[in-house]
Order: C-alpha cells, then sequence, then structure tokens
C-alpha cells in the first residue's frame, strides 16, 4: 500500500501540471487573439491614414498643376504671371531647378 501512495502523489502532480499547460495554452491563445486584433486595428488605421494622405497629396497636385497651366497660359498671351508677376515664376523655376540638382547626383534618383 505505501508504494500507491507516492504513485498516487505522482498522478495528482502530473495532473496539476497537465491542467495548467492545459490553462497557459488557453491563455496564450486568447493573448495571441488579443495581438492580431491590435495589429489588424493598427494595419486599418495605417489604411485610413495612407488614403487621406494620397486624397490630400492628389488635391494639392491637382491645385498646383492647375495654377501652373493658367500662368503658363498667361505667359503664352504676353501677360504676367499672375499672384505675384514673373519673380513667382522664376521662383518656382529656381526651386525645380535645385531639387532637380540634388537628386541627379543620387544614385536611386529618388525625390527627397
Amino acid at each position: 500500500m505505501n508504494e500507491r501512495v507516492p504513485e498516487t502523489a505522482i498522478a495528482e502532480a502530473m495532473n496539476r501540471v497537465l491542467d495548467a499547460e492545459r490553462e497557459a495554452a488557453v491563455a496564450i491563445a486568447a493573448e495571441e487573439h488579443a495581438a492580431e486584433s491590435v495589429i489588424e486595428a493598427a494595419r486599418e488605421r495605417r489604411r485610413r491614414i495612407l488614403d487621406a494622405a494620397r486624397r490630400r497629396v492628389t488635391a494639392l497636385h491637382l491645385r498646383a498643376q492647375a495654377r501652373l497651366e493658367d500662368a503658363l497660359q498667361q505667359l503664352d498671351r504676353g501677360r504676367a504671371a499672375p499672384d505675384g508677376g514673373d519673380e513667382a515664376i522664376r521662383s518656382i523655376a529656381r526651386e525645380a531647378l535645385e531639387g532637380l540638382a540634388r537628386r541627379l547626383p543620387s544614385a536611386d534618383h529618388e525625390s527627397r
């Protein structure tokens, strides 16, 4: 009989270890699910931010393009540039040339 007591104690201890492992596995799975939810929410927020930024950039680009086309049309007609005269055109050209000069020496030719 004395031999059974240690076996029972060992079996109970093993069962407690197995129960603890199952509880840990359930807790790990729950935390993984929570982490995935947080990551997906962050991805969705990133998508919304990028979409808003793209819309803003597109709108700015369209407005700048319209102003440039208007200025070019006025120059073609022999008039001074709107909103600042010829100096505004020179300033824009100077900035464009400086940007081009910065990009040309770079290895990847991407804007900076």
